[in-house]
């Protein structure tokens, strides 16, 4: 780096950096967006460089272990290192408390009532709560347990959980609410297909909510983050404010746990 080009940094408190590691670990984000290895033609064009530089910097990686070169197809994919990396990573997450973090921020976002809601206690049991903006005494707090199919965070348990684990709590439910099988599986498909569950006076009368999903890097339902509130002033519809900060704080945190959605075509 030029002094001058030093000078500027340091007058707008920049750290100074080393150029050559930040445009060699470019190189990991289009794997790691692709889902798998990529050809070293395609790879570079994600990154926005010629093969031949792209490649120079790759035999730098692969000796690293950040990458690795299938022998047979060629193809660059993550290395050992890479692995090693993001568990390591994953380990030192406190996934419960990014949930936390999380429903403050849809408290914020929506002024709305905010639950953490994990599988505990044979049920969908709230684990945190952060009351909305004047909002009145809505019979929710920590340790309640809520229904799998008059909730809006139950029907996320009953649509991404493995059946065996809802099972034992659905049958009681249905012992005291009869439901046809056709309408519970249709629930949960709603749920799947739209990303989210929404319920309008369901749970009570006068209450509505919406709730969604957060997946850990195997995939598995971590928790949903859900909003609920007055029906009155609560829109639940699929393009509306609440709908999509839930929707988008979830996907978000699903990241950070290591989720990647299944690539499709």
């Amino acid at each position: 780096m030029s002094t001058t080009k030093r000078r500027t940094a340091d007058q707008r408190g920049e750290a100074l950096g080393i150029q050559s590691i930040e445009v060699g670990l470019k190189l990991l984000r289009p794997i790691l967006e692709a889902g798998g290895p990529l050809n070293l033609k395609a790879l570079a064009a994600a990154a926005g460089y010629s093969p031949p530089k792209a490649h120079r910097y790759l035999v730098s990686l692969i000796r690293m272990k950040l990458v690795e070169q299938d022998p047979v197809t060629g193809r660059y994919g993550l290395g050992d290192l890479a692995f090693e990396l993001g568990l390591a990573a994953i380990g030192l997450f406190d996934s419960e408390g990014l949930g936390r973090t999380a429903i403050r921020r849809l408290r914020a976002a929506t002024r709305h009532t905010a639950c953490l809601v994990v599988w505990a206690n044979g049920g969908a049991t709230v684990a945190a709560v952060e009351a909305g903006v004047g909002a009145i005494f809505l019979g929710i707090r920590v340790g309640s347990i809520l229904s799998l199919l008059r909730s809006a965070s139950g029907r996320v348990f009953l649509a991404h959980m493995p059946r065996e684990g809802t099972q034992e709590v659905l049958a009681r439910e249905l012992a005291e609410t009869p439901m046809e099988a056709a309408s519970v599986t249709a629930l949960s498909e709603q749920v799947r297909r739209e990303g989210i569950s929404r319920i309008r006076d369901s749970m009570m009368v006068g209450l509505s909510a919406v709730s969604a999903p957060v997946f850990d890097h195997d995939g598995r339902l971590a928790y949903a983050l859900t909003v609920l509130g007055q029906t009155e002033a609560f829109d639940t519809s699929i393009d509306g404010e609440i709908v999509q900060a839930v929707a988008s704080q979830c996907r978000e945190l699903s990241a950070r746990l290591g989720f990647r959605a299944k690539m499709t075509g």
